[in-house]
């Protein structure tokens, strides 16, 4: 022998062993474009994980910051109708300064060349509120120009809507006001509230001069305080909560407000997060099946290494310090990713943000995501990897082994943190052991069921395959099950991938489902209300006139609660045993009366009573929610308020409502013969065949009847839409990760398996087999992977979308099987393009050829 191949004594330590380095690096930098879809993986699941922590810890950090603009002030007091004039004057004493505002709904007529109506909310300002934060305005002092005369601004969306600018006039009621300018954004306000309700600000002082508060019509008030910074706010709302208790007002402190927008994104971080670890565990089963081809792969090198005197361990570590040193790159790259990505994440949501969202480099969730990161690398890489160490040197001389079934302590312990590390970080992310538990069991239900999906594949496939079937038919499906098969990976993969994506699909659809309610040539699209009782007779006319009609006409009466089974409404309040909502006790209630049900309602329990004659009992129907929410039954006696005037009435019915009918729907229903004589108005609903008919029809009704405001639903729906719509991009964009990570893993198990199947293929080539048939055996062995992969992550996301309509949004449910169709044909024409770029290489060369390339 011309030389001698010296293998260094075995070490147990892999940090000083440098022979396993020197190794790893060795082989690592020949086989860089096998390991590069496994570095892939790893970079978008941490990229989607920095992204969303960096812009978490960002909003956070802004929300704390700009708490006081959220508000504007330090404390607000609300009301639905004029404060007490001695709590008025007492109050005025408790901060530095105060402002005051009136808010109501009523119609504007634009007055430009143009015109248009809308209903909009009139803001009536007193005082110099906002005191924190400013005021983005066109010109920038319109907002202090309304206190020089009769002159309003409006939101600027609003104003862009009808092509309204400075100069221009407004009617409101009986007054005309110039319009002094336009509101961009105004601390206590965001881009979805002006959306849905834009308003137009006027003072005070020319209130009385629109016309537009009249008796039974719907306000509320609004009192601002800037308080000394020495002020102990919770002591002070201490002090004063017996007031705020006794005339039913509500307030609103800093505080409350930070932690109100912080529970409402909280939802939205648990979702994101959620979304970024489906994206990491797919990426995990990138990591193990990437590691397992390339080790299936490399099995005769290592063969040839344990021939030359290395130990099992020897050869588990130069593979394993390859995977978690190109887990750490991943890692680097994929939060480096993470960082740009979390620069569009504010201008996405900047529409729907309260704050503005600043960007810096949380460096904790970039070193957090770079821990992962390596340690997903390194877990899910020793399964795969302890093969390495039952690979036998006999191999180089054999062309098979057997696979030894012994199960070592290294697996042992490598399965228990495999289960223990996803359900910790699912808690950790959602904050929640329940729902991290119910998250991971729902994950594990969803592999397991796959998993059985696709092993039902290898045994159907192995059984039934038809005896006459074509030689390209037979070696397609064959290799559905064959040694060395993808079956079970590919399905996993792509099922996930089909079940994250059509349930996404299938709750939007069925979100917007819900306000989808202009179908119906039935249907109405347009609303009336605060019509006065002598207003009645003219709004039929006029209704008659356009030839629009009159759905219905319902009387409302307003009443508050006096006493529930005999206790007083206070003495429920103050009784802590007594599990009441105080929402239901004081609040204002808005009832009908009428003689029978209408197709929104059911009844459940009792009997539904007319009408009465005088001097009987008077029996109401109440919805099912609100009896148990009081916690009364049939036969129990509450006593209203009815406008100052005390009536006992008994529970006679129970009703389920449809409130997703646009339609007047009541907690409450009245007999006839009892609130006839009460203070009351209507409200009336009717259809408009177009918008020309409907503007013209507004028009009018603003000139003829100032007080009476009208509800454009199609105005509403389209705005709800436009909301909708930006939400479900928000979340698409989200769930980009996971989609992402699961075409990287899709490619990476697809192009291993190519890996697999070379040989075979090459055999085919040899004899004889043209590129025709092992392009139609390759595009038959992925169709079938593609296509019931997709179909039963499809089916599973029926289940899933359903539990989280009724359970979670709580709303009706229809699959959308349009939705079902779309994401199983593309899923699996992607399988099947992948699958046949991966059969390129074997036609392209001649056999010998393929297998030096490949160093077969």
């Amino acid at each position: 022998m011309d030389y001698i191949i010296k293998i260094k004594k075995p070490k147990k330590n892999i940090f000083n062993d440098p022979w396993v380095w020197k190794m790893a690096w060795q082989d690592g930098r020949h086989n860089i474009r096998r390991l590069l879809l496994f570095v892939s993986s790893i970079i978008v699941g941490i990229a989607s994980i920095v992204a969303i922590d960096s812009f978490n810890e960002n909003l956070q950090q802004d929300i704390d910051i700009q708490a006081k603009e959220l508000l504007g002030a330090d404390l607000l007091i609300r009301s639905n109708g004029a404060f007490d004039s001695l709590f008025d004057a007492q109050s005025d004493t408790i901060g530095l300064r105060t402002a005051m505002d009136v808010r109501f709904a009523s119609m504007v007529l634009f007055m430009n060349v143009h015109g248009g109506t809308r209903l909009i909310q009139v803001v009536a300002r007193k005082g110099d509120y906002p005191f924190y934060g400013q005021v983005q305005s066109v010109p920038p002092n319109a907002l202090g120009e309304i206190y020089e005369g009769r002159y309003a601004v409006l939101d600027e969306n609003l104003a862009i809507q009808y092509e309204v600018s400075s100069g221009d006039s407004l009617k409101l009621g009986n007054a005309v006001f110039k319009v002094a300018g336009l509101i961009q954004s105004m601390p206590g306000t965001n881009a979805v509230s002006t959306s849905f309700t834009p308003s137009i600000y006027i003072s005070q002082e020319h209130l009385d001069a629109t016309g537009l508060i009249q008796y039974g019509s719907r306000y509320s008030y609004r009192k601002y305080f800037e308080l000394a910074e020495t002020t102990n706010v919770d002591e002070l709302i201490k002090e004063i909560r017996p007031e705020l208790r006794k005339f039913n007002y509500r307030f609103d402190t800093v505080e409350e407000q930070k932690e109100d927008v912080g529970d409402t994104f909280t939802n939205l971080y648990r979702f994101f997060n959620l979304l970024a670890f489906v994206a990491l565990i797919l990426g995990c089963i990138g990591v193990a099946s990437s590691i397992h081809i390339y080790v299936q792969q490399k099995k005769y090198t290592i063969a040839v290494l344990r021939c030359m005197g290395a130990s099992g361990w020897q050869s588990f570590n130069i593979f394993f310090i390859q995977s978690s040193v190109i887990g750490l790159v991943g890692s680097i790259l994929g939060a480096a990713l993470g960082v740009l990505i979390q620069l569009l994440v504010p201008m996405l949501f900047s529409s729907l943000l309260p704050v503005e969202v600043s960007f810096e480099i949380v460096w904790s969730s970039i070193f957090k995501g770079i821990l992962l990161g390596v340690i997903i690398s390194m877990l899910f890489s020793i399964m795969p990897l302890t093969l390495v160490r039952k690979i036998p040197p006999m191999i180089v001389i054999r062309s098979f082994f057997e696979d030894i079934a012994q199960r070592s302590k290294v697996q042992i312990v490598s399965i228990v943190l495999i289960v223990l590390f996803p359900w910790a970080f699912a808690v950790y992310q959602t904050s929640s052991f329940l729902y991290g538990t119910a998250f991971l069991g729902g994950l594990i239900a969803a592999f397991f069921l796959l998993f059985l999906v696709a092993r039902a594949i290898m045994w159907l496939m192995q059984r039934s395959i038809p005896k006459k079937a074509t030689f390209v038919w037979k070696m397609g499906l064959s290799n559905l099950f064959r040694p060395n098969n993808q079956t079970t990976v590919l399905v996993i993969v792509i099922g996930l991938g089909a079940f994250l994506l059509s349930t996404l699909g299938q709750v939007q659809q069925a979100l917007l489902g819900q306000v989808a309610f202009m179908g119906g040539e039935e249907r109405a699209n347009t609303v009336l209300f605060d019509i006065q009782p002598s207003q009645r007779e003219g709004i039929s006319e006029l209704s008659a006139k356009h030839d629009l009609p009159e759905l219905q006409m319902v009387p409302i009466v307003t009443m508050r609660l006096r006493s529930v089974r005999g206790r007083e409404v206070e003495e429920l309040a103050k009784d802590t045993s007594v599990h009441i909502g105080n929402w239901a006790l004081r609040r204002e209630y808005r009832v009908t009366y009428r003689d029978s049900l209408i197709d929104s309602e059911t009844l459940v329990d009792g009997a539904f009573t007319g009408s009465v004659e005088t001097g009987d009992s008077i029996f109401v129907s109440i919805s099912t929610n609100m009896a148990e929410e009081l916690e009364v039954e049939i036969g129990d006696e509450v006593e209203f308020d009815v406008q100052g005037v005390p009536m006992t009435t008994y529970i006679g019915s129970t009703r389920d409502i449809d409130w997703q009918r646009i339609q007047t729907n009541f907690i409450f229903v009245f007999p006839k013969n009892v609130l006839e004589r009460a203070p009351q108005f209507y409200v009336m609903m009717t259809r408009t065949p177009d918008k020309v008919t409907a503007s013209i029809f507004q028009q009018e009704l603003v000139q003829l009847f100032p007080n009476v405001s009208a509800i454009d639903l199609t105005l509403i729906l389209s705005t709800l839409n436009d909301f909708l719509d930006k939400i479900a991009f928000v979340i698409r964009f989200m769930a980009l990760f996971s989609v992402v990570t699961g075409l990287i893993v899709l490619i990476g198990a697809i192009s291993n398996s190519r890996f697999s199947r070379l040989k075979e293929n090459v055999l085919f080539r040899t004899l004889g087999a043209v590129k025709k048939q092992i392009v139609q055996l390759t595009l038959i062995e992925y169709s079938y992977l593609g296509l019931i992969a997709s179909l039963t992550g499809a089916l599973l996301s029926l289940i899933s979308s359903y539990g989280l309509a009724i359970f979670f949004f709580e709303i009706e449910y229809t699959p959308s099987y349009t939705d079902i169709i779309a994401v199983c044909v593309g899923i699996t024409l992607i399988t099947v393009f992948i699958g046949w770029l991966n059969t390129r290489s074997v036609y392209g060369d001649t056999p010998v050829d393929i297998l030096r390339k490949e160093g077969g």
